[in-house]
């Protein structure tokens, strides 16, 4: 079975999720009418009211200016899903949808299930503060037992937190990770990325979320800069390096957008981001790794021209292969990999 004929149910949080969003507008590109959103991700619409869009984080850059085109589609989907009518179902955010999660267990198999958890916290479902705070939710399926749970913010405190915080955090690192646990992270639509690497006027853009670099680069801001996308992106192009680093977890959409306007990505203490956990691939071929304002100056400074360009190129690259549509693609490659084995 291919997934382009495919009938794929995508349960949504019905608010604002990159990972979720992201892999949503994907799989939209691929499959077309044969996926249907629900709830219907308002935000991610052309028709999307204004008001709406307003209260969207972020201003609603890169991923909510209105990609999808509307198209008509029968999203009563309860009985649709106890007629075992979809080949696959998506839960977008499983924090959110928990929900529908117990309601539809009975329906749901590993064959026709895959769970995201896009949360920036590396615990997964249920095992985080406001599950255990509540007696009933003790009891809550465990998600990642029978289905395919793909986690962005995969540290080792992921594996601890399955293991109810006893063992203690040295060791966690060595515990074998369970077996229907997958790496995933954020990506960026292919329209959003440059055609050509633009002509470079400035160091750095406007807006610098290292505070400490901030400080140092007169005009600079450590919140948002723009009220316009297309002025946020003009900015990233026109400046040769982009500031990023670790905020609430350590994928952020802001590292996708700094490669795709051409910008070498600067990313502060990189090197301690755990190799399970999103973004993946990037490295010292494709970005700065730096760990002071000093030391980010120092590696610019040793850069020669031709070292730039291959950063440059090499970011470029790196983003061009992290799209919405080759993340859904490597997704259903995924599942149907494990329906093969």
């Amino acid at each position: 079975m291919t997934y382009s004929s495919s009938k794929i149910l995508f349960l949504t949080p019905n608010c604002e999720d990159y990972l979720s969003d992201a892999l949503l507008h994907g799989l939209r590109s691929l499959l077309k009418d044969n996926l249907i959103d629900f709830p219907k991700q308002e935000i991610l619409y052309k028709n999307c009211s204004e008001l709406m869009m307003q209260q969207v984080r972020g201003k609603g850059f890169t991923l909510y200016a209105g990609l999808l085109d509307d198209i008509v589609l029968d999203r009563f989907v309860k009985g649709k899903i106890q007629a075992s009518y979809f080949d696959l179902i998506i839960f977008g955010d499983i924090w959110r949808s928990f929900g529908y999660f117990l309601e539809f267990l009975p329906y749901l198999t590993y064959e026709n299930t895959i769970i995201l958890d896009g949360a920036d916290t590396p615990q997964p479902y249920p095992y985080a503060g406001k599950w255990w705070r509540y007696p009933p939710y003790w009891f809550l399926p465990k998600a990642h037992t029978k289905f395919r749970y793909f986690k962005r913010e995969w540290t080792p405190a992921t594996i601890r937190n399955i293991w109810y915080q006893i063992p203690p955090r040295w060791l966690c690192k060595y515990i074998p990770a369970p077996k229907n646990l997958y790496p995933i992270s954020f990506s960026i639509p292919e329209e959003k990325i440059v055609k050509d690497l633009p002509i470079k006027t400035k160091l750095f853009p406007r807006h610098i979320v290292d505070a400490e670099v901030a400080s140092q680069v007169l005009g600079s801001v450590t919140s948002y800069a723009f009220e316009s996308e297309t002025d946020y992106y003009a900015d990233l192009q026109a400046a040769k390096f982009g500031i990023t680093t670790k905020r609430s977890g350590w994928d952020c959409l802001r590292h996708y957008e700094i490669a795709a306007n051409g910008c070498v990505p600067c990313f502060r203490d990189l090197e301690k981001k755990p190799h399970t956990c999103a973004p993946h691939g990037l490295d010292e071929t494709n970005c700065i790794i730096y760990h002071s304002y000093t030391d980010l100056m120092d590696k610019i400074k040793a850069l020669s021209d031709a070292e730039y360009e291959t950063l440059q190129k090499n970011a470029l690259a790196w983003v061009k292969n992290n799209t919405t549509i080759k993340k859904a693609s490597q997704l259903l490659a995924s599942v149907h990999k494990t329906k093969n084995t």
